[in-house]
Parts: structure tokens; C-alpha cells; sequence
């Protein structure tokens, strides 16, 4: 079965359809999600919900794979309102507001459970921190774990000392990379096959759904599962265009988000992710995992990788960080 045919398959089976019904109220919102993927299943979801608990007086309008244009153009129309609201991941926000990647950051998170609650403590904190950009964050949403895909296992940062390495989505998580050896160049997700395959990069990181939708899995066959990050994504309105909604609808949109939580989809997101690893072991592909003892050495030297990040973060991101370190202290209780 191809890729395409099985998440179209998957998509088909869980999706929910809206009733066709008047609108008052078009949204547009953008994101880079393909679609017949988990991404789509559960905005298509909200936007269905939205439907529903506003009588049908909001529309909002999905346009997937980027059709709108990259998430660094797309946020800054966001932000001014020339389009509604998008998906987007930190590091496309961070590229607009730096101190948005904080909740992001590198092995911050131990566990998803952990993470979750510190996610819903510090929402109204994070709203706090956006507040300047013009946009309103309405939920949560997700990414997807952060693993490294090459022609061979990198599952040790040993591995990566000397290596070209792909980089990510923005210059902060290139100097974790930077520090343990990496010459790390940002390489975006549609140039990674190319780069790859040419031998431009020799190892990319990367989110499983992204590594199996574009093109990576069949120049990069082994995945090495080293589960560095939890990187939460955002969904956000133009807080305009929410300021300018009837207290009717507003309720609405709240009521739909309430129908289904982060906690819920963030657990069926990885429970989904996890059946990418088995896929991409059917077609032949190697998924390697790191050992105890290399989990704790990609943990080497992260202290001083936060302040150096830090030392760069606005006093307004300083005091987020403190509270969202509260958070985890409260969490892990």
C-alpha cells in the first residue's frame, strides 16, 4: 500500500463530516499539514465542532500543504490579519517572535504526560507572551517528536561530530546541533530528499510524519529514534478577528475546542505517529533506537545550551521561562 493510499484510507474512516449549511463567517486558516494525514482528521474535526456549536455561523475554511505559503510568510499575515488563523509550529512563530520556541526547547519535556500539564498551566502565560504579534492562541496542537534520519544510524551524538548536518526550522535548535560537533545549515523540510540524495547533508532531523510524507524515507532509509524534543505546535487567530466576533460565536469556537482536548488528540497524534514506525519498517526501512547509556550523553551540556539561549531571550521571555520551569516543578509533583 502507498503512502498516499493509506492515509487517504485512515483519513476516510476517522473523519467526521460537517452538514452543509449556511455560513455567516469564513475563516481562512492556513497550515503546512499534507493532507490525508492525523494533522487534517483532527483540524477538519475542529472545524466541523466550530460548525456545529456556532449554528452554523462560522465557517473556517482549511488550506493545507501550505497552499497559502510557507508558515514564515504565513504568520506575518496572521499577525496583520490578512489572513484569519493558522497551525503553525513554534519555530514558524519564533521566526517572528523568538522567544515563542522557549516551549520547545531541546529535551525540556520528560514525558508526554509531564508535558501536557505544563502545557495547560502556561497557556494564558503563552497568550501573554503573543500578545504583541496581534495574535490570539487558541489551542494546542502538535507536531510530532523530533528524531534524525540519515543513510546511517545517528543514534549516538558521537555520530554527529564532523557531519553535515540538515539543521531545523531556526538558528535556536541549530545551536544545540552546533555544540555537539554538527556543521548544521537550515535545509527546509521540501529540499531534504534533494539534499540528502545529493550528499549536500549526510543527516537530517526530522517528525516521522513529515520523514514518511515527503520524500525523506526513501533517500534517508534509517530513522534513528533518539526522541529529542516534544515540540508542541499553536493554532492562532488574528486577535482582531476574534475581537470582532459576536460573543455567540466566540462561545461557539470555545465549546468546540472544549469537545475534544489536547490531552485526547495529543494522544491519539503519537499513538498514530507510532504506527508510522511500523510502516516504515514494512517497506523496508530501518528504524534504530538509542540505548540508555546514549540517551543520557545527547543530555551533556544542556544546562549551559538553555543559557546560551536564554542570554538571548527578551525579559519578557526570561519571565516566561521562570514560569514555565514553575509549571514543571508543579507537574512533577
Amino acid at each position: 500500500m502507498t503512502y498516499k493510499a493509506f492515509f487517504t484510507s485512515l483519513a476516510a474512516s476517522c473523519l467526521i463530516a460537517a452538514p452543509v449549511i449556511a455560513q455567516d463567517i469564513n475563516l481562512r486558516m492556513s497550515t503546512s499539514a499534507p493532507e490525508g494525514t492525523i494533522w487534517q482528521q483532527q483540524f477538519d474535526q475542529f472545524a466541523a465542532d466550530v460548525a456545529e456549536e456556532t449554528g452554523g455561523n462560522v465557517d473556517i475554511d482549511i488550506f493545507y500543504n501550505s497552499q497559502l505559503g510557507a508558515g514564515s510568510t504565513v504568520v506575518p499575515q496572521v499577525m496583520r490579519g490578512r489572513v484569519d488563523m493558522g497551525a503553525f509550529s513554534t519555530a514558524e512563530i519564533a521566526d517572528q517572535l523568538r522567544d515563542a520556541y522557549l516551549v520547545s526547547m531541546i529535551l525540556y519535556y520528560d514525558d508526554m504526560e509531564e508535558r501536557v500539564c505544563i502545557l495547560n498551566a502556561v497557556q494564558d502565560d503563552y497568550q501573554s507572551l503573543l500578545s504583541p504579534t496581534g495574535m490570539k492562541l487558541l489551542d494546542w496542537t502538535e507536531v510530532g517528536s523530533i528524531q534524525l534520519s540519515g543513510k546511517q544510524a545517528f543514534t549516538s551524538p558521537d555520530a554527529l561530530v564532523g557531519v553535515r548536518h540538515g539543521g531545523a526550522a531556526n538558528p535556536i535548535s541549530n545551536l544545540y546541533w552546533e555544540k555537539l560537533g554538527a556543521y548544521p545549515s537550515l535545509v527546509p523540510v521540501t529540499e531534504a530528499a534533494s539534499s540528502i540524495s545529493t550528499g549536500l547533508i549526510d543527516v537530517y532531523p526530522t517528525i516521522p510524519m513529515f520523514y514518511m510524507f515527503a520524500g525523506i524515507s526513501q533517500v534517508a532509509p534509517v530513522l534513528s529514534k533518539v526522541d529529542l524534543g516534544l515540540p508542541p505546535g499553536v493554532i492562532v487567530i488574528n486577535q482582531g478577528v476574534w475581537d470582532g466576533l459576536s460573543a455567540e460565536n466566540k462561545a461557539g469556537i470555545e465549546r468546540a475546542q472544549a469537545k475534544n482536548q489536547f490531552q485526547a488528540r495529543s494522544k491519539a497524534f503519537y499513538a498514530f505517529e507510532n504506527q508510522l514506525y511500523d510502516m516504515h519498517r514494512s517497506n523496508g526501512g530501518t528504524v534504530v533506537q538509542s540505548t540508555a547509556e546514549e540517551k543520557t550523553k545527547w543530555r551533556d551540556g544542556i544546562e549551559a545550551y538553555y543559557a546560551e539561549v536564554l542570554a538571548q531571550s527578551s525579559p519578557e521571555g526570561l519571565k516566561f521561562w521562570d514560569e514555565l520551569n514553575a509549571a514543571r516543578v508543579e507537574c512533577g509533583q
